[in-house]
């Protein structure tokens, strides 16, 4: 795996992402600001839910603008073999199944999937519970991860 090729994929992502907030937010912004949202009468809400909408796809802008910013400030280093995982670790995951999973440690985004190539990941914060099993484990390490009722376990079968 190219582990410059990946972040620029995860940047694009992240650019695309911002975009596409972007965009619904004006969207939103026009549909809560078109004369024909006017209310016509007490019970209509119509012009009411479209500003609504409009101040939720304003935030998401907003967030989907710090994720980028935020990862395009952060230093993501090249892991050895024998680092500790930390953020930007690239790493691979094999679940006991055998079912193969790609992830990026990164600062912001988490649950955003992610391809470059023919390889598809997804973005793992350090707080979330996949993150928190794997910050300071090494290659080759089980992690246990509980999700609601039930625990995982995956071996770290590759570090970049």
């Amino acid at each position: 795996m190219n582990k410059p090729q990946i972040i620029d994929a995860i940047v694009s992502m992240l650019e695309k992402r911002f975009e596409t907030a972007a965009a619904a937010a004006l969207q939103a912004y026009e549909a809560a600001t078109d004369k024909e949202t006017v209310a016509e009468n007490k019970y209509d809400t119509f012009g009411l839910e479209a500003s609504y909408l409009a101040h939720g796809q304003s935030q998401r802008v907003i967030e989907c603008e710090n994720d980028l910013k935020h990862f395009l400030a952060t230093d993501f280093k090249v892991f050895r073999e024998d680092d500790e995982i930390a953020m930007g670790a690239l790493i691979r995951l094999t679940h006991d199944s055998g079912k193969v999973m790609n992830c990026f440690i990164s600062p912001c985004a988490g649950g955003q999937a992610f391809e470059c190539g023919e390889m598809n990941g997804i973005l793992i914060t350090p707080n979330s519970p996949m993150g928190k099993s794997l910050m300071g484990s090494f290659l080759e390490d089980e992690i246990k991860v509980a999700i609601g009722h039930e625990t995982k376990y995956y071996e770290i079968t590759y570090l970049c």
